[in-house]
């Protein structure tokens, strides 16, 4: 794909991962996450008891409630609204790549900070990395060029979703990791660049197998 499809991909797995859990909510689910009583909090209030069929009795933890149904349109809510049954397929498509590829899309498109796809992402792209570690190199280098996975990888995403985004400058870096610029220069530069290659590849492989996924979806619907 050219770099004009890539980023059709990406605006359209924006729209798919949003988290829109903070839209409006129906009675029942917000009186689950939202209980007007709690029994737990205050275990001397006697417990409401419901029977069922079979004379059954089940305790139950909330006290009912009697709520008059309030709708600002005549028609009840779609249970799926538009936007999201088209944005299906590409959410589909997600969750069949593996678990580092589906955490960079959550991650760099989706805007979801879940440290364990962090971790898988980090993961990821230091094994990819290890290959051009020279033998013999030092513990304490070796920790230092671990600490700049995660830098490349918010400077990858960052620019692939901002474009006024300024890289990190190579003093600044150096600072963080505690060594002189001639140092960085000499030793830690190269890693940096192969870590950022590292992110983009892992992110161009991600799209083009999104895509790839979703289009075989749609073939085998038709087929079908």
């Amino acid at each position: 794909m050219n770099a004009q499809q890539l980023e059709y991909v990406r605006l359209e797995l924006t729209r798919a991962l949003v988290d829109r859990s903070g839209g409006t909510k129906g009675q029942l689910e917000a009186f689950s996450e939202h209980p007007p009583a709690n029994k737990i909090n205050s275990p001397q209030q006697p417990i409401y008891k419901v029977e069922l069929e079979g004379e059954r009795w089940v305790n139950a933890d909330n006290a009912a409630v009697y709520v008059l149904e309030k709708r600002s349109r005549r028609r009840p809510m779609p249970p799926i609204k538009d936007f999201e049954f088209a944005a299906a397929p590409w959410r589909r498509a997600v969750n069949l790549l593996p678990e580092h590829e589906q955490a960079w899309l959550r991650y760099c498109y989706g805007f979801d900070l879940t440290f364990r796809y962090q971790t898988l992402i980090c993961e990821s792209i230091w094994n990819e990395h290890q290959k051009y570690l020279p033998s013999g190199l030092l513990r304490k280098t070796k920790k230092r060029i671990i600490s700049l996975v995660w830098l490349a990888v918010q400077e990858v995403a960052a620019l692939h979703m901002n474009d006024t985004y300024k890289v990190y400058a190579g003093a600044l870096l150096a600072t963080h990791l505690g060594v002189s610029r001639s140092t960085w220069c000499e030793i830690y530069a190269l890693h940096w660049q192969r870590l950022k290659q590292a992110a983009e590849e892992l992110d161009s492989h991600a799209l083009h197998e999104v895509i790839n996924r979703k289009q075989e979806h749609v073939f085998e619907e038709l087929t079908a």
